[in-house]
């Protein structure tokens, strides 16, 4: 299935030189490794993890030997799909947990949510409750690492707060100091009400924060890209993760 990245118009490019940066701290690789405009960047890394990730026009490919040599028989860029790193690990493929997403930045958001007077939760346990109401896959989207995050949730205004009813959820952590990984949860009961729009509020906590807010989705959650592109996050690219089975 073809899952192309969305066309969401150009992203500023010193703030795509700072996205750059954090990758390739993440990546374990020079600071500058990824400040180039090349069409491919190769590193050979320390473990059997793949990583190919697709950062504006660059396709980085970073795993053992093998991985990199096979990469120089794919042509064209890494897309939003599962095609190239598939054709990367081969016969491999049944040997990995692949995991992959869609990368978006945002800037100042300046949205508001549709509801007088908001009730805002700054309490993990109200983020926690929304999840119960959820589906497996979009919690493991927003709690999918064990990792702190500044969550801000809307609560119901029918109740006092310690009663209220979570009704959508946004939250993020810090990567390299310098991304705000964003994730976004909503009550399926009270989904298409503009209510995800508290993600607005931690889009702007984390750029007050001096932080560059980064939202990852599934390829195939369009409903949370659609969103993100509303919000005017730009979608520049994607990662794939390929982790050797136990």
């Amino acid at each position: 299935m073809d899952l192309p990245l969305l066309d969401a118009g150009p992203f500023d490019p010193h703030r795509l030189d700072i996205v750059r940066l954090a990758w390739s701290r993440r990546l374990q690789m020079d600071d500058r490794a990824l400040d180039t405009d090349a069409e491919r960047v190769e590193h050979v890394g320390a473990t059997d993890d793949v990583t190919v990730l697709r950062l504006a026009e660059t396709t980085v490919i970073v795993g053992p030997s093998w991985a990199v040599d096979a990469s120089r028989a794919i042509s064209g860029p890494a897309s939003a799909d599962r095609t190239w790193i598939s054709a990367l690990l081969g016969d491999r493929s049944a040997h990995y947990e692949i995991g992959t997403h869609t990368l978006a930045y945002g800037s100042d958001i300046g949205h508001t949510i549709d509801v007088h007077d908001p009730l805002i939760s700054h309490d993990a346990q109200h983020a926690r409750n929304l999840a119960a109401h959820c589906s497996d896959a979009d919690v493991a989207e927003a709690f999918g690492e064990p990792v702190s995050r500044n969550w801000f949730t809307l609560l119901g205004d029918d109740r006092p707060a310690d009663s209220a009813h979570s009704l959508a959820s946004a939250g993020y952590s810090e990567e390299q100091l310098i991304l705000a990984d964003m994730r976004v949860l909503t009550d399926p009961d009270h989904r298409r009400r503009g209510h995800a729009q508290v993600v607005g509020m931690a889009t702007n906590d984390a750029i007050d924060d001096g932080l560059i807010p980064q939202w990852r989705s599934r390829p195939e959650n369009a409903v949370a890209r659609r969103l993100a592109a509303r919000l005017g996050y730009v979608e520049i690219g994607a990662c794939h993760t390929a982790a050797l089975r136990p």
